[in-house]
């Protein structure tokens, strides 16, 4: 698994696809789909908080991924929300757990990949 992880609007999906070779109808929102690439982490995190459940016990089928993709949520202004807070935090510690298990880590910035573990063409 490769965990792809930047900023709003900073390339992801378009490097993702790239490098992969997959396309668009590769990809899902949804961990219990069968499409290789996973987008929108964050958004998984905190649809499970909203549940009331943890996000820990996702990582199993998170790994089964090819991609996971994860806008970045912890930069920028603490939020005065309790709920909000716990999310970016969530969100980071299991990008912490899926970047330990990872295959390779890259970080998208202006559409510039920065592996961070691994490495790749």
């Amino acid at each position: 698994m490769i965990l792809v992880t930047g900023g709003l609007a900073q390339g992801k999906l378009d490097w993702t696809l790239r490098h992969s070779g997959y396309t668009a109808a590769d990809c899902s929102d949804r961990l219990e789909a069968a499409a290789p690439i996973l987008t929108g982490l964050e958004r998984l995190v905190q649809e499970t908080l909203e549940r009331g459940e943890d996000p820990g016990p996702l990582l199993p089928a998170l790994l089964e991924k090819e991609y996971v993709l994860c806008r970045e949520v912890g930069c920028g202004v603490v939020p005065l929300a309790p709920q909000e807070r716990r999310w970016r935090e969530e969100t980071g510690r299991l990008c912490c757990r899926l970047a330990k298990e990872a295959e390779g880590v890259v970080r998208l910035w202006c559409g510039l990949p920065t592996w961070l573990k691994g490495g790749g063409s």
